[in-house]
C-alpha cells in the first residue's frame, strides 16, 4: 500500500457527528490493540458499529480542504486479542505526578489506572463524577483509554441509532425502486 492509504485494526471507542461544509460527517476515534489512538472520518458509517467493537478500517489520506486527515474507505468487524466494553464508573480522584493516575469505582470494585494527559481534559473538575469509561488490558496493566460524559455517551448511542435508521430507509427506498422497475418492465397485456 502507498503512504496515501493504510489499514488500521483496533477498537472503535467513540463516534461524534459533526458538520463540514454543510454536510454531516462522523469522526471516529479508534484505539489500536497496542493502545495507540487514531482518528478517521466518514460520511456513511456502517450500521453494525457499536461502542468498543473490534474493527479493521482501510483509510485514505485526504488533502482536500485544509489539514490532511484520514477518511474511511472500508470498515469490517474482526475478532481481536481482547474484548473491551464501555463501563459506567465513578471517577473519584486524579493524582498528577510523573504519570497521571485516575482512581474510582466500577460498581463495588475500585480501580486506579494511569491515563494520558489528553484524557485528563475530559474529567470534570468537580469530583466524584459519573462517567462512561473504556478500559483496555495491555499485558498485566489495565489502561483507561476513553472517558465519556453521560451526554457524550448518549450522543454516541443516538448517532449509532441514526446511522441504523438511515441505512434501513435507504434499503427500503432501493427496494421500492426495484419493485417499480420490475413492474415497469412487465409486458402490458390488453
Amino acid at each position: 500500500m502507498s503512504v496515501e492509504e493504510m489499514e488500521f485494526t483496533g477498537y472503535l471507542v467513540s463516534i461524534r457527528p459533526r458538520t463540514r461544509r454543510g454536510l454531516v460527517e462522523y469522526e471516529l476515534k479508534l484505539i489500536s490493540f497496542g493502545g495507540e489512538p487514531f482518528v478517521a472520518y466518514t460520511m456513511h458509517p456502517p450500521s453494525f458499529i457499536t461502542p468498543a467493537i473490534q474493527v479493521r478500517v482501510k483509510v485514505i489520506l485526504s488533502r482536500q480542504l485544509g489539514a490532511p486527515r484520514w477518511v474511511i474507505d472500508d470498515m469490517s468487524i474482526i475478532s481481536g486479542p481482547e474484548f473491551i466494553e464501555v463501563t459506567p464508573a465513578v471517577i473519584e480522584e486524579v493524582a498528577r505526578g510523573v504519570y497521571p493516575i485516575v482512581s474510582g469505582r466500577i460498581g463495588e470494585r475500585a480501580f486506579s489506572v494511569p491515563v494520558d494527559e489528553e484524557l485528563l481534559l475530559k474529567i470534570p473538575p468537580q469530583l466524584p463524577s459519573a462517567a462512561y469509561c473504556v478500559f483496555m488490558k495491555k499485558g498485566p496493566e489495565l489502561r483507561l483509554i476513553e472517558i465519556m460524559s453521560e451526554k457524550e455517551y448518549q450522543l454516541f448511542r443516538k448517532a449509532l441509532k441514526l446511522v441504523s435508521e438511515i441505512e434501513r430507509e435507504v434499503a427500503d427506498v432501493e427496494e421500492a425502486i426495484r419493485g417499480y422497475l420490475v413492474e415497469a418492465e412487465a409486458p402490458i397485456t390488453t
